[in-house]
This record gives structure tokens, C-alpha cells and sequence, in this order.
């Protein structure tokens, strides 16, 4: 199969965004996307918010012996302080790490009274300072590299990716220059779509094969590419949240499956550290008529990460798969996954009370 050009692949795009296939509407009620047109995400310096994250279990099945839930819980780090954490539910609850990425958890078993335990909720409150983030340089050490260079079996490599890869990236050997290149060159193949079935594949052959996908389509495909050029890469997984008005004050829900969900990564350069990418802002923005550019090597303030890596093994660890990656709480019943909507769901909301311009 012939590649797109770069005109081609403009046009299909233009023509996307006019006939408004393809990407979110605006929100209403003083809210923002970061890809909308007009708006300067590099404007915005810092934003504060309040989060609640709600697990509420409806019903369980009738012969359950136990019940276990593991719900992310964000850290503080470089670009977000992580405040006022208040974890509410009647059930005793323990808080745990994962062992390779070191991401938090909230972990719930129930193995006595469950005829009478659901329905129930158990809700963890927060505040979040997050910042504007560019580049942060920092050493990487040989084993930490390793797990940073490490692929899934839906994130892979395929012999059609090995060709479009070697046609974008070229004689490149910079990691930053790599960085950069494979960005635009999964811009001009992929668009945006949010409506696809599910949640995004995050199946790197899928996506080569269809040519769109959603944030964790993207990204799945640019961590496989960096990664078979040697490129350490770390997965970011947690929520977005649009941009205000200056001076609104604002409050809303998240979709609580895959959905609401987003995700980046960052990549190491030696010279650099740890460059953050956000491909499918960058795609949107760009759609949009606005600057796309800045999302290589830069994130606005408008998202939450709540844990790090792909195929995450929880702890203590879920009787079923790997979870391809941890943004929303999970729960099973004696090592089987529950059915999300008919035995549980997940509220997340939010209370925007902050922003700090440059």
C-alpha cells in the first residue's frame, strides 16, 4: 500500500474537520479544549483543581467468595503537588505501589460479608497543582532504561511500521531528532477519532491498518517506533480537563470508562532527560489552525497523571491480564474481572479552582 503525502493527508484531514467528524465539540459553560481555535495552551503557566474519584460497586456475583478493587492514586512529582488526599468508604482499604513503574494504587478485598457489602462507593478526594512542563534533564541508569524499553504485545512492531518507520525517520540518530520526526510523521498518517469503537485499540497493527485512532492509538504507535530506535520512552496515563476561560470558574464529569481518559509519554535524550510528547494534542491543534508544535517538548497544565507504564501488574497482583494501562479503577471477584456498568462504574469529577496565566 502506497503512503499518503503530506498533501493527501492534509486534505483528509481539512475535510474531516469541516464536515466535524472526528474530534470533540467544544464545551460549553466558559470551557476550552486546548485544541481549540483562538486558544494559546502555552498561555496557560499553571491551573489548580479539586478531584473526586468515585468507585461505586452496584452489584456482585451471587456466588462471590471475595472481592478486590485497585484504584490509581496520582504522586506528586515535577509537574503536579498532589494535596489534601482523603480516601472515604466502608470498607478497610490499603494504599499500594506497583513494582516496576512505582505508580500508587488503592487497594480493597472484601472476603467476608459480601451478601450484604453492594452496592457501595469508595471515593478518594484530592487537590492537584499542576504545571506547564517542558524537558526535565535527569539520568537514566542502565537497568531503569531497560523498563523503558520494553514493548507489549498489542504496542509492537511490525513490518509495515519498520517501513514507515525507515521512511520518517530516515539517517536520523539524535534521539530529540527521532522524537520530533516521528511525531509529524504520525500526524500526517493518523487522524483523530473519537469515533471508533471502544476505547482505542492501542493495537499498533490496528492502527497502521485503519489509520486513525484516539490518544492511546497515537501513542501506542510512536512508543513502538522510539523504542525500536533505541529510544527509552515512559507511557503517562490520566485524565484530561479543558482550559477555562481566564477568571471562570468551572466544575464538570468525566466519562467514567477508557474514554474520558487520556494519555502522553516522554522520551529520554541524554542532553535533554525526559522530553514530554503529546501527539494527539499536537494532531488536534494543528487541525484546529493552532500550535501544535508546542506539545513536542511541552504540556499544558490542563491534565492529571494518575499512574506510569503499559501491561501493569497490580499489587497486589489481579487474577486477571495485565491492564493495558491504569487509569480507571478495577475489580474483580475471585480472579475474574467484574462488568463495568453492570457491577460497577466510575465517577470522576472535577472543580477548577485556579488558573495561573504566564
Amino acid at each position: 500500500m502506497p503512503w499518503t503525502s503530506h498533501a493527501t493527508a492534509c486534505d483528509r484531514r481539512e475535510f474531516i474537520r469541516v464536515a466535524g467528524l472526528g474530534t470533540a465539540g467544544l464545551v460549553g459553560g466558559g470551557l476550552r479544549p486546548s485544541h481549540a481555535a483562538g486558544i494559546d495552551p502555552s498561555a496557560y503557566a499553571t491551573m489548580e483543581f479539586d478531584v473526586s474519584y468515585r468507585t461505586r460497586i452496584h452489584t456482585l456475583p451471587s456466588n462471590a467468595r471475595d472481592l478486590h478493587i485497585w484504584m490509581p492514586l496520582p504522586s506528586s512529582d515535577h509537574a503536579q503537588t498532589i494535596s489534601n488526599l482523603n480516601i472515604e468508604g466502608p470498607q478497610p482499604h490499603e494504599i499500594t505501589t506497583e513494582r516496576v513503574f512505582g505508580s500508587r494504587m488503592l487497594h480493597i478485598a472484601v472476603t467476608r460479608g459480601l451478601a450484604d457489602a453492594a452496592p457501595f462507593d469508595v471515593e478518594a478526594r484530592y487537590h492537584v497543582t499542576r504545571r506547564r512542563v517542558g524537558a526535565r534533564r535527569d539520568t537514566l541508569s542502565a537497568d531503569d532504561a531497560r523498563k523503558f524499553l520494553t514493548l507489549t504485545p498489542t504496542v509492537r512492531m511490525t513490518a509495515e511500521i519498520e517501513q514507515f518507520a525507515e521512511r520518517i525517520v530516515g539517517r536520523a540518530s539524535d534521539p530529540y531528532e527521532i522524537g520530533r520526526r516521528v511525531s509529524e510523521g504520525i500526524q500526517d498518517l493518523l487522524f483523530y477519532d473519537k469515533t471508533i469503537p471502544g476505547c482505542g485499540t492501542g493495537d499498533t497493527a490496528w492502527i497502521m491498518k485503519h489509520r486513525r485512532g484516539k490518544c492511546d492509538d497515537y501513542h501506542s504507535l510512536y512508543m513502538a517506533i522510539m523504542v525500536s530506535r533505541g529510544v527509552p520512552i515512559r507511557w503517562h496515563q490520566g485524565f484530561p480537563l479543558p482550559l477555562p476561560e481566564p477568571g471562570v470558574s468551572v466544575a464538570g464529569q468525566l466519562e467514567g470508562d477508557c474514554t474520558g481518559a487520556h494519555c502522553w509519554v516522554s522520551f529520554y535524550a541524554a542532553d535533554r532527560g525526559w522530553v514530554p510528547v503529546d501527539v494527539s494534542e499536537a494532531d488536534k491543534a494543528n487541525d484546529a489552525g493552532t500550535a501544535g508544535s508546542f506539545f513536542f517538548g511541552n504540556l499544558s497544565p490542563n491534565r492529571f497523571q494518575v499512574s506510569v507504564g503499559r501491561a501493569v501488574r497490580l499489587t497486589p497482583e489481579q487474577g486477571g491480564d495485565p491492564l493495558t494501562s491504569f487509569a480507571y479503577a478495577y475489580a474483580e471477584s475471585d480472579g475474574i474481572p467484574l462488568v463495568y456498568t453492570a457491577n460497577y462504574e466510575n465517577i470522576i469529577q472535577y472543580a477548577i479552582t485556579n488558573v495561573e496565566m504566564s
